[in-house]
């Protein structure tokens, strides 16, 4: 917690200075520039960002992987329904709160448009210390619930007691960011999130190949390169330069403003919130028909084998789907703001040019997750053939029906984008929720394991069907 001070009070530094008039040919371009091009300039930057977001699981269970074994990838996986939380409590203040955001800068009120940005800032910091409290409390009995055997528990929790330490960088990092690149400045939103990326990298390497600390190692890694990017994006928000800073008499939380942040933020951090209890629920299940399905091998039981396995998948996934959410969070600032200024036709535009390009990429990636599993799992499992065979296998039939995703998503996105917050809460729980939950519950009975892994692409055809209508109606309506 010294260090979480010290961000804070970096983050009241200059906070008194007057604010002057906001004004920026970043924003107006919004309204008027080449939307293919409006689009890339800011999605480029939001997908590599996404990428970056996508290291700090990826890189810990590639170097643990390496450096401590497939019990160490079990032991991380059981903890990402509750790094899963942490990443909801950010989301809801950050989306929500740039949402807002976005909006106001379209209709040109500034001084609102401050009060949004420091009220979410406080929100973030109380979002943190709540994240730090029920994971304490709870974190025992939870990975036990998720299925942690006598030989995981003890690793999963080494992980994660460290991690809590550094929630206020998770929830800081992440939710001010939206904010730089709704300013005009996504590049710079970008390198901030590099930098912390590059961070990681470095550092597992040296906790856990050199040093040799194991899970600790990685736990440290994170936290410590969270703890790099929270200082470099709160310093975007205090200096001169930036013309809507941190401001201490705006850090007062406003009830009308707080009450709005989390109606928008809602939505998208209902998909985390709803994602973590997915998680939860196939951490358990995995347990439970892995022993069924599979052999036990060396010290893992064949549970042990099949939740490494699904964290094996899951970083390969998040290598995918991260770049695309990132693309789709690009294009939510455009959206907001010519919805705001009532530009529709540029709205349209926006969301016919989001949907071509996304739904192009995922079918490359989806053909080559068919073709090519086996190379993908590999660097996760070296030397463990028969993980990398279970995998793989099971990676297959996860991804079957990756292309429908970008559907549901750019109308979930759309819906954000225009303050439509219930229609969009509900497009999210449709994939994590309404859809996937039963089918998780009821295909292994029939296929066993198997049966796990087929009910997400299932989820994401049917919330593919139903995301497309409700666009493609509401688009009708747009005049």
């Amino acid at each position: 917690m010294a260090n979480a001070s010290v961000v804070i009070a970096l983050a009241f530094y200059y906070i008194c200075a007057p604010m002057s008039e906001f004004y920026s040919e970043r924003l107006n371009s919004f309204g008027t520039a080449s939307i293919p091009k409006l689009v890339l300039q800011f999605s480029v930057p939001a997908i590599i960002s996404m990428c970056v977001n996508a290291l700090y699981n990826i890189v810990d269970r590639f170097f643990v992987g390496q450096g401590v074994g497939s019990l160490g990838i079990a032991g991380i996986t059981l903890c990402f329904p509750i790094g899963l939380f942490i990443m909801a409590m950010s989301m809801i203040v950050g989306v929500g709160g740039n949402t807002l955001f976005a909006i106001r800068l379209g209709q040109k009120k500034y001084i609102q448009a401050s009060i949004i940005l420091n009220n979410s800032f406080s929100l973030l910091i109380l979002m943190a210390i709540f994240s730090f409290a029920f994971g304490e409390i709870f974190m025992t009995p939870l990975l036990k619930l998720f299925g942690a055997s006598d030989q995981t528990l003890p690793v999963a929790e080494s992980y994660m007691r460290i991690i809590l330490c550094g929630a206020v960088f998770q929830t800081i990092a992440p939710g001010m960011n939206h904010f730089i690149r709704s300013m005009g400045h996504p590049k710079t939103a970008m390198f901030r999130e590099i930098a912390g990326a590059v961070s990681n990298i470095v550092l597992d390497w040296l906790f856990i190949m050199k040093f040799h600390w194991g899970i600790e190692g990685a736990a440290w890694a994170t936290v410590c390169s969270q703890l790099v990017a929270s200082a470099l994006i709160t310093q975007f928000f205090i200096k001169k330069g930036t013309p809507i800073r941190i401001r201490w008499r705006h850090m007062k939380l406003r009830l009308p403003y707080v009450r709005k942040i989390y109606i928008l933020g809602l939505p998208p951090s209902v998909m985390q919130i709803c994602n973590s209890l997915m998680n939860a629920i196939l951490a358990w299940s995995l347990t439970s028909y892995g022993n069924i399905s599979l052999k036990p091998t060396g010290s893992l039981s064949g549970g042990d084998m099949a939740i490494s396995a699904f964290g094996i998948i899951n970083s390969v996934v998040s290598i995918i789907v991260l770049p695309l959410l990132g693309f789709v969070h690009g294009t939510q600032p455009i959206i907001g703001y010519n919805y705001g200024a009532r530009l529709n036709d540029r709205v349209k535009g926006t969301v016919k040019f989001a949907l071509i390009y996304a739904a192009s990429f995922m079918a490359i990636a989806w053909a080559v997750l068919m073709w090519k599993a086996e190379t993908f799992v590999a660097p996760f499992a070296p030397g463990d053939l028969e993980m990398q065979q279970v995998a793989a296998w099971a990676m297959r039939i996860f991804t079957a029906a990756f292309f429908m995703i970008p559907f549901g998503m750019v109308a979930g996105s759309f819906f954000q984008g225009t303050g439509k917050a219930l229609r969009s809460m509900f497009l999210n729980a449709c994939r994590q929720v309404i859809l996937l939950i039963p089918f998780l519950l009821v295909l292994p009975h029939f296929f066993e394991l198997k049966g796990v892994f087929m009910a997400q692409p299932i989820a994401d055809t049917g919330a593919a069907i139903i995301g497309m209508g409700m666009l493609l109606h509401e688009l009708k309506k747009l005049k």
